[in-house]
């Protein structure tokens, strides 16, 4: 791989876990550190920064955001940021690097549900098709949707119940901790 391909894959707005089995020869390329070092150079001279933190990738604008770029950012990571705000809720010991099961988490649904009933209008938010009372279904979609925002990576296709958990997952749950502690703050 090279800075070029690498270019391509994070200009796209990707976070690269290097825990992600999917971009595992971007991630190892990351690792290295003489071709971060000259990616990072790279992207200083057209105007962006290499952030590597937590075992996780991305691409960045140098200088801050403008009022219409961070409503854009915004817009563009709400539902994420609301998935695992609620992925956090089912599974309170979330955590990079961590395994879940699909089956635990329908399971604690099942048991918050009984308690909380608007744990489902939560869940339905992430509803695509017509059919919004299965709600197993809908965790697969669920599921599927963190899956293809590179959050959750299933260990093994054979094995369809249990999930790594990807590194850049702590991007966003530091996002959620701060959005809840203003929440606490107010």
């Amino acid at each position: 791989m090279d800075i070029a391909k690498a270019f391509e894959i994070l200009s796209q707005g990707k976070i690269i876990s290097a825990n992600s089995s999917k971009y595992s020869e971007l991630a190892n390329m990351l690792l290295n550190d003489s071709f971060f070092e000259e990616f990072k150079e790279t992207l200083n001279l057209i105007g962006y920064r290499l952030i590597g933190e937590d075992g996780y990738y991305y691409i960045a604008k140098k200088g801050k955001l403008t009022q219409g770029e961070q409503q854009l950012f915004i817009d563009k990571n709400k539902e994420l940021i609301l998935a695992i705000a609620l992925l956090r809720q089912l599974y309170p010991r979330l955590d990079r690097g961590g395994v879940i099961h699909f089956l635990q988490v329908v399971s604690q649904y099942v048991n918050i549900q009984k308690e909380n009933g608007s744990i489902k209008d939560k869940l339905s938010y992430f509803s695509w098709n017509k059919n919004k009372d299965d709600e197993k279904e809908i965790l697969e979609h669920f599921f599927k949707y963190l899956e293809k925002n590179n959050i959750l990576e299933k260990e093994s296709e054979n094995i369809s119940d249990k999930y790594r958990v990807l590194n850049s997952i702590s991007y966003y749950l530091s996002i959620v901790e701060s959005v809840e502690k203003g929440d606490n703050d107010a």
